[in-house]
Parts: structure tokens; sequence; C-alpha cells
């Protein structure tokens, strides 16, 4: 059995290198996870085509079809964070969404892809709990932000690298098979699928032979069970409502680029798969790993000054211009333009990923980390992947004319919301900030 880490247990000395290390082998496996949830988007015309499906069908795929499991399974995944053995949980997840993702590719119609990607959402419900209860065991509160942003530009990058890795990977499938014997040949999406789902067995192999468990801030005996982590909730009901709705509305817009932007690209724009996939690569992978950085990066010297509510602030004052940004790139049609405006956007959105889950373990405390994060990521994840995507494929099929009217409306609707549940809540996040940590006001 692992023990756990104690060099950084010793007063004053904590053993940042080694912990910088866990963070980017978990920003590692982070990326890979959302390369396997968002490859998908990029393959949707051509599973589109195989399988006659329509937007709602599509919006299916890309959000609940992950969405429902993914969330549901969240929660005892991260009671399981909050008890046992991180390292072990995620590498177990890894395995399994990983072949889940490569099962993919061997599925005969649209009921078993969508019953594959409840699997992926089964296999990733593991990773954020446990790494980020991990990470928050590693780094003083004056360091956390900057080391959760770097896990958490796993998104960012994972999502560009989907996009710019995935482009060149779906031009290559197109035009290779590959005979896998009794399974019969596999082609185009589905050799992308597979291909990328085998990426994750060497990444498991590595976590488990050189990464170690986190020492715990209180021992396992202290864990409380679910119902106080409810009442902990309630008694800052408003500063959790505020962080779970005000966050979680701004994710619905921070999802579009990955989950519709291929779509919006090829059909309004007459872009090729592989010139879509290098254009949002580097919107996704460097506007959005810059901006997760820099949220950091600014929380942490605000926190430093003694902002405590840093990422609420941060965040808000961000919105109008992600309003204006993302509202014209989804109308206009002068495509320069429109991939200008993308990359202004996600920057903006951005610099939200590492500050949501930075409020979350800041707001719960130590021994309940793990379930907060996982019901957090309950909240955002149904909204941001599940009825986001749903909604713009509702919009589409029955509304509006165009995708882009679709996606302007949503993504205009739901940062228009954050700002107002933001705004009204953002003394309650405070407060409770100071009350969690101990902080004189």
């Amino acid at each position: 059995m692992q023990h756990q880490d104690q060099r950084a247990t010793a007063p004053g000395t904590p053993n940042l290198r080694y912990s910088y290390y866990v963070v980017l082998l978990l920003m590692l496996t982070y990326i890979l996870s959302f390369l396997d949830r968002v490859l998908i988007s990029l393959l949707a015309e051509p599973i589109r085509a195989e399988f006659d499906l329509g937007d709602t069908e599509i919006g299916l795929l890309v959000g609940f079809g992950f969405v429902l499991f993914y969330t549901v399974l969240g929660l005892p995944f991260g009671a399981a964070a909050d008890r046992f053995n991180r390292r072990n949980l995620i590498v177990l997840g890894l395995i399994g969404w990983s072949l889940a993702t490569a099962g993919s590719g061997l599925i005969g119609g649209f009921g078993g892809l969508l019953v594959m990607r409840a699997l992926v959402g089964v296999g990733e419900a593991t990773l954020s709990p446990a790494a980020l209860s991990t990470i928050a065991d590693r780094f003083p509160p004056e360091r956390l932000a900057f080391a959760i942003a770097l896990y958490s530009s796993g998104v960012v990058l994972g999502g560009g690298l989907a996009m710019g890795f995935g482009g060149m990977l779906a031009d290559w499938a197109a035009e290779t098979s590959v005979s896998l014997g009794a399974l019969g040949t596999v082609s185009d999406w589905r050799l992308a699928m597979l291909a990328v789902g085998l990426l994750g067995l060497p990444l498991a192999l590595l976590l488990l032979t050189t990464m170690r468990e986190a020492p715990r801030t209180a021992a396992r005996a202290e864990v409380p069970g679910f119902g106080v982590l409810l009442a902990t909730i309630r008694t800052n009901a408003r500063a959790f409502a505020t962080v779970f709705l005000g966050f979680g509305s701004i994710v619905i817009a921070g999802y579009i680029p990955m989950l519709w932007g291929p779509a919006l690209l090829a059909r309004e724009h007459g872009m090729a798969a592989p010139d879509i996939g290098l254009s949002l690569g580097v919107i996704v992978g460097l506007c959005g790993f810059v901006g997760v950085l820099s949220g950091g990066l600014l929380s942490d010297r605000m926190t430093r000054r003694g902002i405590v509510h840093a990422p609420v602030l941060l965040v808000l004052a961000t919105l109008p211009l992600q309003a204006l940004a993302f509202g014209a790139a989804y109308l206009l049609t002068h495509t320069p333009t429109v991939l200008v405006l993308l990359g202004i956007g996600v920057f903006l959105s951005s610099m939200l990923g590492g500050l949501q889950a930075t409020t979350v373990q800041l707001l719960a405390p130590a021994t309940m980390r793990g379930r907060a994060m996982a019901l957090y990521l309950l909240v955002v994840t149904v909204l941001g992947m599940g009825l986001g995507p749903l909604v713009i494929g509702l919009l589409s099929d029955h509304v509006f004319a165009s995708l882009s009217a679709s996606l302007a409306t949503v993504s205009t609707a739901a940062l228009a919301a954050a700002s107002a549940i933001l705004l009204a809540g953002r003394n309650a996040v405070r407060d409770a900030l100071l009350t969690t940590n101990n902080i004189d006001r």
C-alpha cells in the first residue's frame, strides 16, 4: 500500500517542487479527459451523416449523454475522495473513461454511442473531486489559486488539443482504415475515437508509479457525513448559491466555443475540418491557457492584499466584455473577425477556470472538499454541458433559422444571468470566506 507523502507535512517546509509536479501530472490527466470529452464535437458532422441525426441528438451526445452519469456519480466519488486514496481513484477512473472512449469507435448505432458517452462520464466523475482535494492539501491559501489554475488549464489545453490535434486526426482517419480482426475494420470518426481512447493507458501507469497520495489536513476518522456538508451549505446558503449558479451560468457560455464552435465554423463559414481544428486549437488552447493562468495570478495577488472574494470580483469585471465578444462572434459573417472575437471571449471566459474551484475549496471545510466540489460540478456541468447544448440544439431545430442565432441567444442570456447573480451575492461570498477561514474583518 502506498504511503502518504510525509515530506509535504513538515511544518514550514512544504515540498513545493514535488507538489507542482503532482499538479502537472493532474493537469495532463485533465487535458486527456477533456480531449476525450469534447473530441466528439469535432467529429459531430460525420457522426450526424452516418446516423442521420439532428441538432437535438448531437446536443445529447455532446451534452446530456456525458453529463447524466458524470454529475450523479460525482457525489459518491466525491465522498470516496474525502475518505480513500485519491491517487488510486483517479487511476481507476482514467482507465475506465479511456476504454469507453476507445469503445465509442466500435459502436454500431446512436443508442450505443450514447451509452459509451455515459461511461466516459462515469470515469471522468472521479477526477476533479479527488484532484482538487489533493491540490488543496498541498498548497497554502495564498498559493492555491495559481496551483488550481494550473490544473484547471487542462480544460482549455484539452479543448485546444481536441480541436487542433483532433482536426488533423479526423482528417487522417477519414483517409485511413485499420483492421481489428474479429472486431472488423474501423476508419473515419471511429478510428479517431479508438486512437484517442488508448492514450490514457500509459498515463495511468505513470500516475500509479510516480504520484504519492497527499497528506490530509484532517484524519479520516474526522470526516463528517453528507448531512453535515448540507448543513454547512445551508449555513452559507447565499454564498454557495452565488458561486454555484453564478459561475455555473458563465460555464454555459464558456463551453459553447468547444462544443458548438466546429459546427458553427463548418456551416456558417464553410471551413474545412483541418482549418477548424487549427483555428479553434489556437483559440481554445492558447487564449484559454493564458486566461486561466492570468486569472489565478491576479486572484492570488488580490487575495494577498486582503480581498478574500477576489475570484468573484475578478470574474464579474469580465462579464460585459465576454457577452459583447461572444455575441458578435456568433452573429458576424466575416470569418477573421469572428475568430479574433472568439479568442477574446475565450481568454476572458477562461479566467474563471481556476477561480471557481479555488472558491469552492475555500468555502468548504477541509474534511468536505471532495464532496463540495462534486456538488459544484454537478450544478455547473448540468448547466454548461447538459442544459446549454440541449437548449441550443432545440432552438436551432425548432426556433431559429440558423445555429448562430441560437448560440448568441443562449450565450448572452447566460452571461446576463451570471452578472445579476454575482452582483447580488458577492458580499455574501466575502462574509462566508472570512468566517470559514477564520480571517478577521
